[in-house]
């Protein structure tokens, strides 16, 4: 072999060599990298698929719960929208006590999308069952009302003075 020739193959293994070390650094700095962020980023996105498909489960299984429910509960979802009528809440009130005062507080507070009333009951029972029994047929009326505490309860000659806060419960109409 000539110099020449031997020269050509030194030149061509340098190059080839270089060539290899071009590629090599290549993978080494891109594609190694890239390979790493991409099972990286496969692995979160098989777990955000598994979340996913787990909160669709959870969300399935709440709308079945809540449709069961408003079905169970349709009447008392209807009461938020009924207006509270104070007459029909005083009739009511006569079944179980006498001299029956009812006076609207101005406060009205919003909490949840629900307007509150407030209202303040002055009652005279002969027994304090009446009053428990009172409590038990609040559920029957067409608006949603709640006893507050303190209850006061003071003896009177024959019969027992209840004065106590109640709240009326409606939903807030939204505007169009």
């Amino acid at each position: 072999m000539s110099l020449v020739e031997n020269t050509k193959t030194l030149k061509f293994a340098i190059f080839i060599m270089s060539f290899l070390l071009i590629v090599m650094l290549f993978v080494f700095i891109f594609v190694i990298p890239g390979i790493k962020e991409y099972k990286t980023k496969k692995a979160q996105y098989i777990s955000l698929q598994k979340n996913k498909l787990s909160l669709e489960e959870q969300k399935k299984e709440l709308e079945k719960k809540l449709s069961f429910l408003k079905k169970e509960n349709v009447d008392a979802i209807k009461s938020f929208s009924n207006d509270f009528n104070q007459s029909e809440f005083l009739l009511f009130s006569k079944k179980f006590f006498e001299n029956i005062k009812l006076t609207h507080i101005k406060n009205q507070k919003t909490e949840n999308g629900l307007e509150i009333y407030k209202f303040t009951a002055d009652f005279n029972a002969k027994t304090p069952i009446r009053f428990y029994n009172f409590i038990d047929g609040l559920k029957n009326l067409k608006s949603v009302v709640k006893i507050n505490f303190p209850i006061k309860l003071t003896s009177e000659e024959k019969s027992i003075k209840l004065v106590f806060n109640m709240s009326v419960y409606r939903l807030k109409h939204k505007s169009k």
